[in-house]
């Protein structure tokens, strides 16, 4: 009987199995090799490669091992910190001819809701009526779309701002930048003109203003000035740091020539919320009625109940006085009262009526046009602007026909005594003289500034050009 080896002959299955085992082999030894480097090794491990990643940069450098120091970085010559960018978008724009603050906010890309949660958010601190060409503006939108903030500048001093808070809501408020009032003193002797004299000595004419306006009942600076006459003023400037801003309040003021000297000083009664002007005295420089209600050139015509008419050729009186002026030349009320007629009137043109108490009316004729916002009914202001000059109706060139009336007479406008306004009471006498004593002293110690003389060609006209 034959006996069969105990060893099994070598073939195909067997060479591929041993195969196997070394292929298998050699993947395990890869596999530890690999799990040495990237998860145990401290330099090149997953975990220290993702932070050098990070960081941007070497891990030898900025990832320091045990034992090492951190040295300090040094910025390269000529390197500059670089402030992160701000996210959203920022608009920055001016008031245009025409703009409205809903249009301007359409033009830089706000949805009408969002327009009108900002307008309803600024108009209690703001006017929105009264913006003006070149005002400027800044926006600040969010990466979304939305506004997060809104800036305008109002004046140099004053400044609106608008912000988004955290619930969505839209809050205003007016930011107003600290400024400073000095008192300062002005004087000058009248060379050719009040206008011209202020304005030689570098000072806005605008300050021509508060003298036409004060001392209106007594003087007409537009006829009654003359050369070599003086004047002293007590001002006050603000300004901004070093920067002068505006006028604000003449405190005291004195006008000295042919026509007498004159003064006035401001205070404010305990009992009332604004003050007015007094003379040293204590007496009031208002009076009821202006001396002229307008800037006007000359006096063209004077009151006479037997003129013969200009245009008509035949004698009618002429109940009033007539001011040549300027066409467009503002024209005031020249005393409180109601307007009671205000339109077109035959010859008179375009005419304002006013009722003012005691009995007397005052009349203003030949308008070219009327003062905005006011009707028959309306109570104005003395020096109130109620219309322009103009040659409407039967007239031969611009002019303001100014008649009064008292109890129903015709009156010489120009013969008519003004009573001046209620002075201090005597119970505030000692406080009005306490509170003023510094400004009548420093005002009488202000020497009169006396400019260089005239060129002998030069006119001397006492009218502003």
């Amino acid at each position: 009987m034959q006996r069969r080896s105990a060893h099994r002959p070598r073939g195909p299955l067997a060479s591929q199995r041993r195969g196997t085992l070394r292929l298998a082999l050699v993947i395990g030894v890869l596999v530890l090799i690999n799990l040495y480097v990237f998860l145990w090794r401290d330099s090149t491990s997953v975990p220290e490669l993702m932070e050098q990643a990070a960081v941007g940069g070497d891990a030898s450098t900025l990832v320091p091992r045990a034992g090492d120091e951190l040295a300090a970085v040094e910025p390269e010559d000529g390197a500059e910190d670089v402030a992160p960018a701000e996210p959203g978008r920022r608009v920055d724009g001016e008031v245009l001819s025409g703009d409205s603050m809903g249009r301007i906010l359409r033009r830089e890309g706000l949805t009408p809701p969002e327009a009108d949660k900002l307008i309803r958010a600024i108009s209690p601190v703001m006017d929105l009526r009264r913006i003006q060409v070149g005002q400027s503006y800044r926006l600040h939108f969010a990466d979304d779309g939305s506004l997060l903030e809104f800036e305008f500048d109002v004046s140099r001093i004053i400044r609106i701002r608008a912000s988004r808070d955290g619930t969505g809501a839209i809050t205003a408020e007016k930011l107003e930048a600290e400024t400073e009032v000095r008192v300062m003193e002005l004087s000058g002797e009248i060379r050719t003109s009040l206008y011209h004299t202020i304005k030689d000595l570098g000072e806005s004419p605008s300050l021509v203003a508060f003298f036409v306006d004060v001392f209106a009942y007594d003087l007409n600076f537009y006829v009654d000035t003359h050369k070599g006459d003086t004047f002293r003023m007590l001002v006050e400037k603000e300004y901004l740091g070093d920067e002068f801003l505006r006028y604000r309040r003449v405190v005291g003021a004195e006008y000295s020539g042919r026509a007498g000297t004159f003064h006035a000083f401001w205070w404010k009664r305990p009992d009332r919320d604004e003050g007015t002007y007094y003379n040293a005295d204590g007496r009031s420089t208002e009076k009821t009625l202006l001396k002229s209600p307008l800037k006007y050139a000359r006096v063209s015509s004077r009151y006479n109940p037997r003129r013969m008419h200009p245009v008509l050729h035949r004698v009618k009186g002429h109940w009033g006085t007539d001011y040549a002026a300027a066409t467009g030349t503002p024209i005031w009320a020249a005393a409180s009262g109601k307007i009671i007629y205000r339109g077109r009137r035959g010859g008179a043109g375009n005419a304002v009526i006013l009722r003012h108490p005691n009995g007397m009316v005052t009349q203003y004729f030949h308008m070219s046009k009327f003062a905005k916002g006011q009707k028959v009914g309306q109570y104005v202001k003395q020096k109130q602007v109620i219309g322009y000059v103009g040659a409407t109706g039967l007239a031969t060139g611009p002019h303001l026909h100014f008649g009064v009336k008292v109890n129903g007479r015709h009156v010489d406008p120009q013969k008519i005594k003004m009573k001046p306004g209620p002075p201090v009471p005597r119970k505030y006498m000692a406080k009005f003289r306490e509170e003023t004593a510094e400004i009548v002293e420093r005002l009488r110690n202000i020497p009169v500034k006396r400019l260089a003389a005239i060129p002998a060609e030069q006119p001397q006209s006492v009218l502003p050009n």
